[in-house]
């Protein structure tokens, strides 16, 4: 009897020819791609982040109410932790926008080259719809809106 093997593949793995007509144009794409999924990654962190404030939140403000005989050093303690995640949470908000600037600035260079053209064809070629072709169907990003 055999095993059967099959491999799971990432939606990020590069097909054998990406449409780049250079190597600059290559690298300015994969700096943005690593840029944009480290900021999904941080908005990600960011909604966790918002639910586990709320909710510590409302126990801190609840429990006090619902379990009047709890001393008094747990009620600090709720809101000694709630007092760390909001400051762990700002901390947090700062970095995301802080890389939303990051790939915006990088989205719109991206932009620009396409808009002028990034190949060194004389004759009018396919060069940008097939890359956005390629960027939308591989990545789901759209360069042809905003982010």
């Amino acid at each position: 009897m055999g095993v059967l093997c099959q491999y799971v593949v990432d939606k990020t793995v590069e097909s054998p020819n990406p449409p780049f007509p250079s190597i600059r144009m290559a690298q300015l794409f994969y700096e943005f791609l690593s840029r944009y999924n480290e900021w999904k990654l941080a908005r990600r962190q960011e909604t966790i982040g918002t639910i586990i404030l709320l909710m510590l939140g409302l126990l801190a403000l609840i429990i006090p109410w619902v379990f009047p005989k709890v001393g008094m050093s747990v009620i600090i303690a709720m809101f000694f932790l709630f007092y760390l995640t909001t400051k762990h949470y700002i901390e947090l908000i700062e970095r995301v926008n802080h890389l939303y600037v990051n790939v915006h600035i990088l989205h719109h260079h991206l932009v620009g080259k396409l808009e002028v053209g990034f190949c060194d064809h004389q004759e009018p070629c396919q060069c940008v719809e097939d890359f956005r072709r390629y960027v939308l169907k591989n990545y789901d990003i759209s360069f042809d809106t905003g982010l």
